[in-house]
């Protein structure tokens, strides 16, 4: 009964208490592991995929998406040639019992195909493997490069609407005269929107739609932050998200925990 502390200070942001010792648990290594890309000819259908796989109860331990315009800037790593308007990508692993999962993978396949999937590449080995998650890691990297302006946001909404989200996004790149990178952990709805302008004197307009595709995200019962919290840098939009009672409770723990305000100070809340 009463505050499951546990809780609270998880996602504070160091803003309640310090973190003085860490007791961890050691997981056994997985006993086979099995890595491949489907490959889609649009980003709805990937999305579509991804909703099928988990609502048959499959839970990869890993299950990424890359967008067309991702794969745009690192098509030189691709093993593959992309084909279509706009290909987008699955990466999609498992692990567990090497029988079991030889069976899983084919039912994957199977379910990819089934909402689009037009090529699928097995990693057959360990190197295979890594130059597989060798281009996952290289976007990021590729974006910061293309742009002058790069806004990252982490937004989540339910599986069922990641469909309805990306196929939004051409939209509010035509109206707000920006480019959006897609990609992230399609497995929880967790997609990273990386908000872009090749010119900075197109700063306040691209900061417009970063607002109106977070209304979009909060629309389809999502959340402006799945990983990365709050900060400062989004803290001017706690409020679309949580009311001001919220925020006011909020602000009364801080004080109780932290009454001289001296634990990462600034963080998380508005300044007024």
């Amino acid at each position: 009964m009463g505050y499951d502390l546990t809780n609270l200070l998880i996602g504070s942001e160091g803003t309640l208490g310090i973190i003085t010792s860490l007791t961890l648990k050691l997981l056994a290594r997985p006993p086979a592991l099995k890595t491949m890309m489907c490959v889609f000819s649009d980003m709805v259908s990937a999305m579509n995929g991804v909703a099928a796989i988990m609502k048959k109860g499959h839970l990869p331990s890993a299950l990424e998406f890359l967008d067309h315009k991702c794969l745009r800037l690192i098509g030189e790593l691709l093993p593959f040639s992309p084909s279509g308007k706009q290909p987008s990508l699955l990466i999609i692993e498992i692990d567990g019992p090497e029988k079991q999962i030889e069976k899983e993978i084919e039912e994957l396949c199977r379910i990819a195909r089934k909402n689009g999937a037009t090529e699928f590449i097995k990693a057959v080995d360990s190197k295979e493997r890594e130059e597989i998650w060798s281009v996952r890691r290289q976007v990021s990297l590729r974006i910061h490069d293309y742009a002058e302006l790069y806004i990252p946001e982490d937004i989540v909404v339910p599986l069922s609407n990641i469909a309805t989200l990306v196929d939004a996004l051409p939209e509010y790149e035509k109206k707000y005269g920006m480019e959006v990178f897609a990609f992230g952990h399609a497995g929880d709805g967790n997609i990273h929107l990386n908000i872009t302008s090749r010119k900075m004197t197109s700063e306040t307009r691209v900061h417009e739609g970063t607002r109106a595709l977070l209304e979009l995200t909060l629309g389809l019962n999502g959340t402006i932050s799945g990983e990365h919290g709050i900060g400062i840098a989004k803290s001017p939009f706690l409020a679309m998200e949580l009311s001001e009672a919220s925020i006011t409770l909020q602000k009364k723990i801080k004080k109780l925990f932290d009454p001289n305000l001296v634990l990462n100070p600034g963080k998380i809340f508005p300044e007024k």
